[in-house]
């Protein structure tokens, strides 16, 4: 069994919740063997039974189609980033362009600054030394 399928079977048994071929074949409403033959041993899974396999345990089937390596997960997170830059106003953008290169500059700034005062670095050191001593004693 590859790598792939054994990553697809146990996000669908973590799906189902330990039902069986049968109990997964009534929720979807299909034929057991078609849920062994599209869920189990075909490499990689049928799309079109992981998506109806998904949707009738309630979850999202682009997670499914990731799991049964049919499309990347980078894929998936580049549609879903989509439709919301799309639906942003050109107002929206400008404003989220603005807001990114203001904290661009105030890092390079506060780089910049940092490097220049030998004392700036060592009392930043000691805030985080003490932060870190604080967590281990509480």
């Amino acid at each position: 069994m590859s790598e792939r399928m054994e990553r697809f079977l146990e996000w669908r048994n973590s799906v189902a919740g330990g039902d069986s071929e049968r109990a997964i074949a009534a929720r979807m409403g299909i034929g057991n063997n078609r849920v062994g033959r599209h869920l189990r041993e075909s490499d990689p899974p049928v799309a079109e039974t992981v998506i109806d396999f998904a949707r009738a345990y309630g979850v999202n089937p682009v997670d499914g189609l990731v799991a049964a390596g049919l499309i990347a997960e980078s894929e998936a997170l580049r549609a879903a980033a989509h439709a919301p830059l799309r639906s942003a106003s050109h107002m929206q953008l400008l404003e989220e362009l603005v807001r990114r290169e203001k904290e661009r500059l105030r890092s390079a700034a506060a780089e910049q600054e940092e490097a220049a005062d030998p004392a700036l670095q060592k009392r930043k050191r000691w805030r985080r030394d003490s932060t870190i001593a604080e967590g281990l004693l509480s």
